[in-house]
């Protein structure tokens, strides 16, 4: 089978190597200077430093944290993911000083933390559209978006907004603010850059000829599966059809299936991942 670029370690590390730069900057340059709070587990970090004062530094509660999580990642997900993720984590590590002193003339609280929302974003949804991704909270976001099908951003948000929550009363209410709505636009733009760069959709199809459907889908090399159904309200039985193809083939599709059954109903939703069959498996 050719290999995808995706398959490629040098552009894997690339990747992850640019996405840490936009993550470093956004961190380091643009949201430390306005005392923005971080996110994801170096927020829970942060969190924890404030409540137990000098007795831990931040970033040896956060190699605490992503140890456990980093073995969660090796035996649920990928060893491969683990890996390289450690490699991007290194990655920001080492941004950092280059970087360093490299001002962002923006004064303003709001505008600032646009800029900080955006690139922070944008490096967190390359990284993930690679093997690996910037550690901490990707562990388990990826985890749960491969076992219940919720977005890595969607889920960073809701995390954040409880530990943000939490710091209430040792973060003023202002700064807590700002940094929601930071937080709010790294999730948004995170689920943007992924979905952006996503070249597989799945295609979801009701219809009353489901075989010829299958059959005429087969025909240009895809695959489907059908499931048996029937009508809410009218308890006529119906069948639904599934595959999964690139982008590029979704108008060619849907000219396909209603060209077969002008009523069918034609969906097509995301896939963060999919593997199996003609896809093939990031090994363990």
């Amino acid at each position: 089978m050719k290999k995808r670029l995706y398959d490629y370690t040098l552009w894997n590390l690339f990747l992850l190597t640019i996405g840490a730069g936009f993550i470093t900057f956004s961190v380091q340059n643009v949201a430390a200077p306005h005392g923005f709070l971080t996110g994801g587990i170096m927020g829970v970090s942060l969190l924890c430093t404030y409540i137990t004062g000098d007795f831990m530094a931040a970033t040896t509660w956060n190699l605490i944290f992503n140890i456990p999580l980093m073995i969660f990642s090796w035996f649920n997900v990928s060893r491969s993911f683990v890996i390289y993720s450690i490699y991007g984590t290194v990655v920001m590590s080492l941004w950092g000083p280059v970087l360093n002193g490299i001002a962002v003339p923006i004064e303003e609280p709001l505008f600032a933390c646009i800029l900080s929302g955006v690139l922070y974003g944008v490096g967190c949804g390359i990284m993930l559209k690679t093997k690996g991704s910037s550690g901490g909270l990707d562990f388990i976001g990826v985890y749960i978006n491969e076992k219940w099908g919720i977005q890595v951003g969607t889920f960073s948000f809701i995390f954040n907004s409880v530990v943000f929550s939490a710091s209430i009363f040792s973060i003023s209410l202002d700064l807590i603010i700002i940094s929601f709505i930071q937080i709010f636009i790294v999730g948004q733009v995170t689920n943007y850059v992924v979905g952006m760069f996503n070249e597989r959709k799945m295609i979801v199809i009701i219809t009353n000829k489901g075989h010829e459907l299958c059959h005429a889908i087969a025909k240009t090399g895809g695959r489907t599966t059908i499931l048996p159904a029937y009508g809410g309200y009218s308890h006529e039985s119906k069948e639904i059809v599934l595959t999964i193809i690139s982008k590029t083939m979704i108008k060619t599709m849907e000219e396909l299936v209603f060209r077969i059954d002008p009523s069918a109903i034609f969906s097509v939703e995301d896939t963060f991942y999919a593997v199996g069959g003609q896809y093939r498996r990031i090994s363990k």
